[in-house]
């Protein structure tokens, strides 16, 4: 199965030391970043506090060290293509409520055991 990364999620796991690669991987899921989801992380990168940004630093030697697969959502915004993976049977690893919502497979954190969280509809 393959799990489809969104920039809020990746983010928020750093924050909180989860090792979301791991326990992905734990649970039979391969982990794909977007190019649209890196180039936002990119962007966001220039912006963003110390602490944001090494934890992007973080998150990109991660994902070198790790050979994180990478795809491309097409010509569409970011939770719109995030939405048609989703809605075509990949799991899509994001906080967002909107997209949790229209997605029938979802990742996220649980915030009571500090871990990632399946969702199935």
């Amino acid at each position: 199965m393959e799990a489809i990364l969104d920039t809020n999620f990746i983010l928020a796991c750093l924050r909180r030391n989860i090792s979301f690669l791991d326990e992905l991987e734990a649970q039979g899921f391969k982990p794909i970043l977007a190019h649209e989801v890196f180039e936002e992380l990119k962007d966001l990168r220039q912006t963003a506090t110390l602490s944001d940004r090494v934890a992007l630093d973080l998150a990109f030697a991660l994902f070198e060290k790790r050979k994180v697969h990478k795809m491309t959502l097409g010509h569409h915004k970011v939770d719109e293509g995030l939405i048609i993976k989703g809605k075509k049977g990949a799991y899509i690893a994001t906080l967002d409520a909107g997209i949790r919502r229209v997605v029938p497979n979802s990742i996220g954190i649980s915030n009571a055991q500090n871990t990632i969280e399946i969702t199935r509809q």
